[in-house]
């Protein structure tokens, strides 16, 4: 098979989704192998001129790709675990070495470490954009072409400075219609509000959306105005870390600095130390509640009795409706 002969990659890519995540090593190095084909196959069903596995002076770098005429670096994992700061720093420099202006794309299926993305916001050069399994399996149902995905990258990268935000999806959201986004730090933050959501006001019409770090997180939400044209409101819910009216000032600057419509809404709240602590959700043991466990404990949850004790909450309550009557005062 040769690089522009394309395989049923999305067929192959549910397949491999279907694989348990503890496998053996030997099943996750031909996952790792397949994935690399499903990628190929997906490059070249879209006329992108995928080339594979090249080392140039000794690196070893994915492959590369051609998106609207202009060359691109790729560079992709499919682990368990978060792809660490370090691993795109090593990428970040490949790309470096090549031709000014080159990009480079970073899919990563296990998602981002949340000290990575914020590495790159801080960073003095942006050269990177990344995207997560959830991307992926948006592209792979269908709902947009990889084109179509790397522009809104692109696009939202140039504008806003953001590397990593997640693509719009068309027909997943938490009602008809949304108007709001929800802009959190990472997946169980967000797993955490669509539980809350679900569980005490389930007309509600938002969709979610994670940014991978705290200083992405005004970056994302400046994003969603052109990635979600049908909203109408933002709202962000970032992790005080002990210090959330600092945090809290570093975001509204920043929402201020961007290009912000004169009509857009726009809430920030900060929770001190962070949405999971606030709620009661760690486990005795420490461990973080999922799946079952973590939607049994939400439905169960005394809203009103969290809210009273904490303004912080109780503002994040009001803005969804979950308790419309609550003083939303913030200290």
């Amino acid at each position: 098979m040769t690089d522009t002969d394309p395989l049923p990659w999305r067929e192959l890519f549910a397949q491999l989704a279907s694989l348990p995540a503890d496998g053996s090593l030997a099943s996750r190095q031909r996952r790792g192998q397949q994935f690399e084909l499903v990628l190929r196959s997906m490059f070249a069903e879209a006329a992108m001129d995928p080339r594979s596995r090249y080392r140039p002076q000794g690196e070893e770098i994915d492959g590369s790709f051609v998106h609207h005429g202009r060359p691109m670096l790729l560079e992709a994992k499919w682990t368990a675990e978060p792809v660490a700061a370090s691993t795109l720093y090593q990428f970040r420099g490949k790309v470096d070495g090549k031709l000014v202006g080159t990009v480079g794309l970073f899919i990563s299926m296990g998602g981002y470490s949340k000290d990575a993305v914020d590495a790159l916001v801080a960073g003095k050069t942006l050269n990177l954009i990344l995207a997560d399994g959830d991307d992926m399996r948006l592209i792979a149902d269908g709902e947009l072409g990889i084109q179509e995905a790397i522009d809104l990258k692109l696009r939202a990268a140039a504008e806003e400075g953001t590397p990593f935000v997640h693509l719009p999806r068309s027909r997943v959201a938490l009602g008809p219609s949304p108007s709001a986004v929800i802009i959190v730090e990472g997946s169980h933050d967000a797993e955490i509000v669509i539980n809350l959501v679900r569980a005490h006001n389930p007309s509600l019409a938002y969709t979610v959306t994670t940014a991978g770090g705290r200083l992405n997180l005004p970056l994302v939400a400046l994003a969603q105005l052109s990635l979600q044209p049908t909203a109408t409101e933002l709202i962000i819910i970032a992790d005080g870390d002990g210090r959330p009216r600092d945090i809290r000032h570093h975001i509204q600057r920043t929402l201020t600095e961007g290009v912000l419509p004169p009509d857009a809404a726009v809430s920030t709240f900060t929770v001190d130390p962070d949405l999971e602590s606030a709620l009661g959700l760690r486990r005795p043991d420490g461990h973080r509640m999922r799946g079952g466990e973590l939607k049994h404990t939400i439905v169960k949850m005394d809203l009103r009795s969290l809210a009273l004790g904490r303004s912080d909450l109780a503002g994040i309550f009001a803005k969804l409706g979950l308790l419309s009557d609550l003083d939303t005062r913030r200290p």
